[in-house]
């Protein structure tokens, strides 16, 4: 085969995949994962059996941040001021704590709920997500 002939082959080959490749380098666009993280997620005691529940995010890069957090699978004792918080945005390197609920649960903690990065939370354990981080 002539030079010439390799070289169409290989971008005839090379052009199917590139399509594919842009909607996903967009996606990444609004990923969480090693941008923002949950750093803590715990209860403050009100006095008697009364709680309020906070969680800790935190801003890993240079520039501004946009996110959500969804939180699902709290159970009865725990009353979620909302299921999902929008437009919580962090200044570069900046951090905050946010107070997302109150109630009876005194065992709310790192431990024993669930983080995720960029997929839905899950009502089968406690869990809070980062998503569409921008």
């Amino acid at each position: 085969m002539s030079r010439m002939t390799l070289t169409a082959l290989a971008l005839g080959l090379a052009l199917p995949l590139m399509p594919a490749a842009i909607p996903q380098a967009e996606a990444q666009g609004n990923v969480c994962r090693n941008r923002v993280f949950v750093d803590s997620v715990y209860q403050n005691g009100l006095g008697g059996n009364r709680y309020e529940y906070m969680v800790q995010v935190r801003n890993g890069t240079s520039a501004p941040v946009t996110l959500q957090l969804n939180f699902a699978g709290f159970g009865s004792t725990v009353t979620l001021f909302s299921p999902q918080l929008t437009g919580i945005t962090l200044p570069a390197h900046g951090n905050q704590t946010i107070r997302f609920g109150n109630g009876t649960n005194g065992n709310i903690n790192m431990g024993n709920v669930t983080v995720v990065y960029d997929g839905p939370a899950t009502a089968a354990r406690a869990s809070v997500a980062a998503t569409n981080c921008r």
